[in-house]
């Protein structure tokens, strides 16, 4: 199963409640704040899913991503084949008394990065466990993303 995965700026993810998630389906680390609506992937996701291009939509802040508007200056990385996105780094910090995701970034296990927003002192970063991949995104959001993780899913699908 093939996915276009569309990051736009301003992100929102909460890595959390209580649900039981498939085998081959993990929840990263949550970064930025509360505000907004909660989002979630993890009913999107598969293991083995093929993820081909992740673009990310910015200005000062994420304002979009998959989630998100169509705000900001459009930024796309297409993935060559067998090219997974292992890495999430997000800055986060206060506008407007809201906690929002300033500045967000992928990296593949090829090395090739993705980036948009301006970086803050409040950094999170997080890595895909071994044999998993960015396969969506959970979090918070309303005009913009106020928090965000990552789900990772199987490289392989699971049996």
């Amino acid at each position: 199963m093939k996915f276009i995965f569309q990051a736009l700026a301003a992100m929102a993810f909460m890595a959390g409640g209580a649900a039981e998630l498939q085998s081959g389906v993990q929840l990263g680390e949550t970064f930025g704040g509360p505000h907004g609506d909660k989002y979630s992937d993890v009913s999107l996701v598969s293991p083995g899913q093929t993820v081909t291009s992740i673009t990310i939509r910015s200005s000062d802040r994420e304002t979009t991503l998959y989630h998100g508007g169509d705000g900001g200056d459009k930024n796309t990385l297409t993935l060559g084949q067998n090219e997974h996105i292992t890495g999430i780094e997000a800055h986060w910090g206060k506008y407007y008394r809201h906690t929002r995701i300033m500045y967000i970034k992928f990296t593949t296990d090829a090395g090739h990065t993705i980036y948009g927003g301006t970086p803050s002192d409040q950094i999170g970063k997080d890595d895909a466990p071994d044999g998993y991949q960015l396969g969506g995104l959970a979090g918070f959001c309303g005009n913009e993303i106020d928090s965000v993780g990552a789900v990772w899913t199987s490289i392989k699908p699971t049996p």
